[in-house]
């Protein structure tokens, strides 16, 4: 009997053992499926926001793949921004004037260039682009006359700005408040640099001089043109108040012939191409305020033209002669120090503005 029940306390302490491992075994197995949803779960959330992700990169590729929003501007050796408020800058493409085309655009990355022709005139050429709306002024024949155009950063109907009948109109430039542009014209059979307003309307004549006036610059701070004259003998830089006034020839140039100059971001100095020897051009830094010494920026020998600054300050947009006599687009970086080209010259590229 004592056996019996020994055998039976043995019996029962086995089954107790026994249910309570395999107990252990089933919350064990538990807590693996809970685990295994969680992750299931967390790879399927993975998933979905990576799709969404990359659905998000796919509905905007066509429409913002080479704009770049910034909050502050990319850092450079040069001093950043006047005091205006750029807190988020919308990084533009390049665009520019190319030979037999028109004007096309491009971005950093040297993808092959887009044409731009909705509201474009033909021919047109000598782009500009508007300091705070975006707008984009050229030129372009109208009545066998070259005519100033604007069109909206939209590529809405352009504006005729000039009429045909005051002769041509060349080489423009955007007030840094866009409400006015100064432009090149023949019309007194002499190149003189005039004003128009945004909106159209008459001229008002800025420069009067027997001498040529040409390629006029807008300062940031609108206060004055800078431009090129021979009104002195040999073409200079030369500045005149934008409202009107007399004119002063520009100190602390390098030696040789000034071409295209153009206003850093800052509006402390002006970059501009200066001509060593026929055909070999080079960049030039020139302080306004005469405290520097001139500096060239471009170190490889060759030509260089039509310097157009990243509104940032960061690169220089540049048109370099290529081997063929055409001109490339190339980005002159000043943190690294080297030029990238951007398109290949087999047809001319001009005057590039970050538009």
């Amino acid at each position: 009997m004592k056996t019996l029940i020994l055998t039976c306390l043995v019996l029962s302490v086995s089954a107790g053992s026994f249910a309570q491992a395999r107990g252990r075994e089933e919350k064990k197995q538990e807590e693996k499926k809970e685990e295994k949803k969680k992750e299931e779960k967390n790879d399927s959330r993975t998933r979905e926001d990576s799709k969404h992700r990359d659905d998000h990169r796919d509905d905007n590729r066509g429409r913002d793949r080479d704009i770049i929003i910034l909050t502050d501007p990319i850092p450079g050796p040069f001093p950043r921004w006047p005091d205006r408020d750029y807190g988020r800058l919308r990084m533009p493409r390049l665009t520019f004037a190319r030979d037999g085309v028109g004007i096309c655009t491009i971005g950093e990355g040297g993808e092959a260039p887009e044409v731009l022709r909705r509201n474009i005139e033909v021919g047109a050429q000598s782009p500009t682009r508007a300091p705070r709306q975006g707008r984009l002024a050229y030129v372009a024949p109208y009545e066998n006359k070259l005519t100033l155009f604007t069109v909206g950063d939209s590529l809405t109907r352009p504006h005729r700005l000039t009429n045909p009948k005051w002769g041509n109109a060349d080489l423009p430039a955007w007030a840094p408040d866009d409400n006015s542009l100064v432009f090149v014209s023949h019309r007194d059979n002499n190149n003189e640099l005039y004003v128009i307003e945004a909106s159209g309307g008459t001229p008002r004549r800025l420069t009067q001089h027997p001498g040529n006036d040409t390629q006029p610059t807008w300062s940031p701070t609108g206060g004055w043109i800078v431009f090129v004259s021979d009104r002195g003998g040999q073409p200079a830089l030369w500045r005149v108040p934008a409202k009107g006034g007399a004119t002063i020839a520009l100190e602390g140039c390098p030696v040789g012939l000034p071409s295209d100059p153009t206003f850093s971001p800052d509006g402390r100095f002006i970059v501009a191409s200066f001509e060593e020897a026929p055909g070999k051009r080079h960049l030039w830094k020139i302080d306004l305020n005469a405290k520097e010494e001139p500096r060239r920026l471009t170190t490889e020998p060759g030509d260089y033209h039509h310097p157009a600054f990243r509104p940032d300050g960061g690169k220089l947009a540049v048109s370099v002669r290529t081997q063929s006599g055409n001109f490339a687009l190339a980005l002159l970086d000043f943190s690294a120090n080297g030029l990238q080209q951007l398109t290949p010259g087999t047809l001319s590229d001009h005057r590039p503005v970050w538009w």
